[in-house]
């Protein structure tokens, strides 16, 4: 058990969360970049493929599926960088440059706190400006876009209905793309029980569910657990909406899982193949993006990332 000045400390920054979330519901989260001397252009693809051969002894190979698991049941056959950029893939450009992020129904404080930060996680790993819109209530959703689990009885909202009714109309002409979170369950329709999230790659719009990822409000370690899959989540939709198919070559961020065990067995960085994609699809500083998902892995606890970011961070900068 935690010490009592401890735990009052966790309740008055959730206080501090919850104010500022009903004080100010809109606002904007810019690309978080460091100082720097250093000046940097775009890598172009030669670089890249440069950079791939140089990052490809620090990443995990992946062996024999086990039974169960994403790949043991679909049959992927992967995508290298070459492959993606022959495939014409969806791209930042001056037009459509910014991550819109949509609550949908009524968070606690620690909730709303994994939602903003979870935007800023966002933010590093695309390089790119995120804004969080006002809140939408679930009593914008008709009836018939909702049920209970047949079995398991919790509440579920019907993904069709969120990605075709409610998103696609309001997303903004300068959107890259409009991403939804929910406290409520997903199910994608008949014969489905339920998703961790959902897109339409086409009209650029997803939703991702909190609600199988551990209630954060119950300690510290839940909530860094909450924020970890929920980080991970997000960026791994979001990379699909970036043209990135399912890595199948190395342990990284773009697998396939079919339960939140595998799902928790995975990184949240990137394989050398689909970091240069989204460094092309991005142009980002590689140097900096790591930079700041270290900062930000280090703040927020994330530490099974700390290592291989710094090791990737050694080989980038030599």
């Amino acid at each position: 058990m935690q010490p009592f000045f401890l735990q009052l400390k966790f309740i008055l920054q959730l206080f501090c969360v919850s104010f500022i979330w009903l004080a100010s519901t809109s606002f904007s989260l810019g690309v978080c970049q460091q100082q720097s001397s250093r000046q940097f252009r775009p890598l172009s693809v030669p670089s890249l493929k440069k950079t791939t051969k140089q990052l490809k002894p620090i990443n995990k190979l992946l062996g024999e599926p086990q039974p169960g698991q994403w790949l043991a049941h679909q049959k992927e056959s992967g995508q290298s960088f070459s492959e993606y950029l022959r495939s014409r893939p969806l791209t930042l450009t001056p037009a459509r440059h910014t991550l819109y992020v949509q609550p949908i129904g009524n968070f606690n404080p620690s909730q709303q706190e994994i939602i903003k930060l979870s935007s800023e996680y966002l933010s590093i790993y695309f390089s790119c400006p995120v804004k969080i819109l006002d809140p939408q209530s679930e009593n914008e959703i008709p009836a018939t876009a909702k049920r209970t689990h047949p079995t398991q009885g919790n509440h579920q909202l019907l993904t069709s209905h969120l990605l075709e009714k409610q998103l696609a109309p309001q997303l903004p002409s300068d959107a890259f793309a409009l991403i939804a979170f929910t406290e409520s369950d997903l199910w994608p329709g008949d014969g489905w029980n339920f998703v961790f999230g959902y897109a339409s790659f086409r009209e650029r719009v997803g939703v991702w569910s909190l609600s199988r990822f551990g209630n954060p409000a119950s300690d510290p370690e839940s909530f860094r657990r909450c924020l970890e899959r929920t980080c991970k989540l997000a960026t791994h939709e979001t990379g699909h909406m970036f043209s990135i198919k399912h890595c199948t070559l190395y342990a990284c961020n773009m697998q396939g899982s079919n339960s939140l065990q595998e799902s928790d067995s995975q990184p949240v960085h990137l394989c050398p193949e689909c970091h240069a994609k989204i460094i092309f699809a991005t142009q980002a500083d590689p140097v900096k993006r790591i930079d700041n998902l270290i900062s930000f892995s280090q703040r927020h606890g994330l530490k099974q990332e700390i290592e291989f970011l710094k090791k990737a961070k050694k080989i980038l900068d030599d």
